[in-house]
């Protein structure tokens, strides 16, 4: 693979990818650090992973602290109404997840049954129909 061998390449290649894998930065938090685009910090950090296959997967970004972690500390020191609102947003939530599943279930099946039977399903919007 063809390289481009620059000043700022040979400045800077090495902090890009260290930040982006040790530190756990975003590409465009680097590209801020770095005097270079967001497109070239992305470029080297995957010519860095497709020359060093064995390097890459060890040095994995820095994963951040999941959810329900982060919900558990929150919960520790807070009233019982707090709590009881807290776990009823939770149950929201899971319940519009799966309400949105199901009318994108509901779209599609719409959309398989127009292709197949070569009629409009859908109404038209508007005063005229």
């Amino acid at each position: 693979m063809f390289i481009y061998q620059t000043s700022l390449r040979d400045q800077y290649y090495e902090k890009a990818v260290d930040l982006y894998y040790r530190e756990g930065l975003s590409v465009r938090r680097i590209a801020k650090i770095i005097p270079a685009s967001k497109t070239t910090v992305m470029r080297w950090i995957a010519n860095f992973a497709e020359d060093n296959p064995h390097k890459a997967p060890i040095m994995k970004k820095r994963s951040i602290k999941p959810a329900p972690q982060i919900e558990q500390e929150l919960r520790t020191d807070l009233p019982e109404d707090v709590k009881a609102l807290q776990a009823e947003v939770l149950r929201l939530k899971k319940e519009l997840k799966q309400e949105k599943m199901r009318a994108d279930a509901y779209d599609m099946m719409i959309d398989l049954a127009e292709d197949a039977f070569k009629i409009p399903i859908r109404k038209k919007s508007g005063a005229e129909q």
